[in-house]
C-alpha cells in the first residue's frame, strides 16, 4: 500500500482505471488473493458502503444530502485499497437530485471496475443496492423507525433505475425471517434486515479461509449471505434474536 491511504484524493479518481487498477492491487494483498473476481468485488463491497452512508442518513434526517457526484467529493483510503471517508463539497435536497447523482457516480464506478476486477456489472450493481439498503436501514433504525429506512432504500433504488436492483427486505420474529415489504411495520418483536441479492466472496478469500477448508469457507459466510443453504440462512437470521 503507497501513502494513497494517508493523502486526499478527487473523488473523480473512483472512476479512472490506472487508479483502480492500484487499488485491485492493494485489495489482492490484503485478501492474499490473486483472484482479481475476489479482489475488486470485497473492494467494492466495502467502497460502495462508504459512499452510500452519509447521502442516505443525512436525506433521512434532513432532506438534504452530500452531492454523491464524484467531482463533489473528496476521500482517503484504507489500507486494503477501499475508501475510507468520503466528504462532499455540496449539497442536494431531496431523493430525486440524490438518485440522479448516484445514478451517475455508481453507473461511472462500475463501468470503469467491472473489466479490471473480473466481477460481472450485474454483480457490482447488485452489491450498491444492497449497501443501500443496509445503509439506509442503519440510518432509519437509528432514528427510530426501520420503515421509514428501507422505504427509503426502495424509493431511491426506484429512482436510479435499472441495473440498480430492488432492495430486498425481512423481518425476523420468532418464528422466523418472512419476507418484508419495504413500506411496511415490521410485527412487535421482529427485527427487519436487508435480503441480500450480492455476495462479498469474503469465503473465497485465501486470508480468510484457506483453499479446500470447505468448513472454514462456510463459517466465513455473512448471516445473510444468499449462497447459503435457506434452511441454514434461517437458523443464522433468527439466532441473531437470541
Amino acid at each position: 500500500m503507497t501513502d494513497t491511504a494517508a493523502t486526499a484524493f478527487g473523488g473523480a479518481a473512483l472512476a479512472d482505471p490506472r487508479w483502480l487498477a492500484d487499488r485491485l492491487a492493494d485489495s489482492r494483498r490484503a485478501w492474499a488473493s490473486n483472484d482479481n473476481r475476489v479482489a475488486g468485488t470485497l473492494w467494492w463491497y466495502g467502497t460502495s458502503s462508504a459512499l452510500l452512508a452519509a447521502p442516505v442518513t443525512d436525506l433521512l434526517a434532513t432532506g438534504t444530502a452530500p452531492d454523491p457526484r464524484l467531482g463533489s467529493l473528496t476521500c482517503t483510503v484504507r489500507p486494503d485499497g477501499s475508501v475510507d471517508t468520503v466528504r462532499a463539497g455540496a449539497t442536494v435536497r431531496g431523493p430525486g437530485p440524490l438518485a440522479a447523482g448516484l445514478r451517475e457516480s455508481l453507473g461511472a464506478i462500475i463501468g470503469a471496475l467491472a473489466e479490471p476486477a473480473g466481477p460481472s456489472a450485474g454483480s457490482l450493481w447488485a452489491i450498491a443496492a444492497d449497501s443501500l439498503a443496509n445503509r439506509a436501514l442503519d440510518a432509519g433504525t437509528a432514528l427510530g423507525s426501520a420503515t421509514a429506512g428501507s422505504a427509503l432504500a426502495a424509493m431511491l433504488a426506484d429512482l436510479i433505475g435499472p441495473p440498480m436492483p430492488r432492495p430486498r427486505f425481512v423481518d425476523v420474529g420468532a418464528r422466523g425471517p418472512a419476507p418484508a415489504a419495504a413500506d411496511a411495520t415490521p410485527a412487535v418483536g421482529s427485527r427487519r434486515l436487508v435480503r441480500r441479492s450480492s455476495c462479498c466472496l469474503i469465503y473465497l478469500a485465501p486470508a480468510v479461509a484457506a483453499p479446500g477448508d470447505a468448513e472454514a469457507a462456510e463459517r466465513a459466510k455473512c448471516v445473510s449471505c444468499p449462497r447459503q443453504r435457506p434452511e441454514i440462512r434461517s437458523a443464522r437470521l433468527a439466532a441473531l434474536l437470541g
